[in-house]
């Protein structure tokens, strides 16, 4: 569907950049709609979610996985209920982007409403932000 082939929507200039400008163009205009039209659980975003970056980050083999690349790490995030807050969500998008060297004017920029985040997301900041969030829910 749209939520896999995302390149539908956007081009670039590199089969590369397009792929991670895609990526997370749709998940962060996904977010924005999904803060203003809440689904009835935040488990319907973390599933679209994974759609949308399962190209990218899901490891191609789950009983041989390389947890010192980031992709599946960041996946992680989106395999377990650790995020339950559209901020945490944007923190992963932001981590993406962060990660794949798509923030840092070297490609294509990061969606407006995340570009604020790249800078400073970590792995740490986002398990963080999702251990408060339970606490406080």
């Amino acid at each position: 569907g749209y939520l896999e082939n995302h390149g539908l929507f956007f081009r670039s200039r590199s089969s590369t950049t397009t792929t991670v400008a895609a990526a997370a163009q749709l998940a962060a205009e996904y977010l924005d709609y999904a803060d203003r039209y809440p689904p009835p659980c935040y488990l319907y975003i973390q599933k679209h979610l994974r759609w949308i970056f399962r190209s990218e980050l899901q490891p191609a083999d789950p009983t041989n996985v390389n947890y010192s690349d980031w992709r599946p790490r960041l996946w992680g995030f989106l395999v377990r209920p650790y995020l339950r807050t559209i901020a945490q969500f944007r923190l992963v998008v932001a981590l993406y982007v962060k990660l794949s060297g798509d923030g840092d004017g070297d490609g294509v920029r990061a969606p407006e409403s995340i570009q604020h985040l790249v800078n400073d997301v970590t792995f740490k900041s986002v398990r963080k932000a999702a251990t408060s969030a339970s606490m406080s829910g």
